[in-house]
């Protein structure tokens, strides 16, 4: 654990270590809430890829990505 400190303006700035063990980057979002008298920062949840392109993420091929899909919805038709 580190040591934050509280400024005049009740501001905390979060130590890069703590920073770089959580991803967090400049201009992000967290939700704080205080639990049993300490103050619990949560980083927001990183969003990966989502719907129909979801099965990209890992690299794989576009046109044969396409491909598939489209037996897939013949097969569905």
């Amino acid at each position: 654990m580190t040591t934050a400190t509280v400024g005049t303006r009740y501001q905390i700035v979060i130590p890069r270590r703590e920073r770089e063990r959580i991803g967090l980057s400049p201009a992000e979002k967290v939700q704080v809430h205080a639990e049993n008298g300490y103050l619990v920062v949560v980083p927001p949840r990183k969003r990966g890829w989502r719907g129909i392109g979801k099965a990209m993420a890992d690299g794989g091929d576009a046109t044969d990505y396409v491909r598939q899909l489209r037996s897939e919805w013949e097969k569905t038709a």
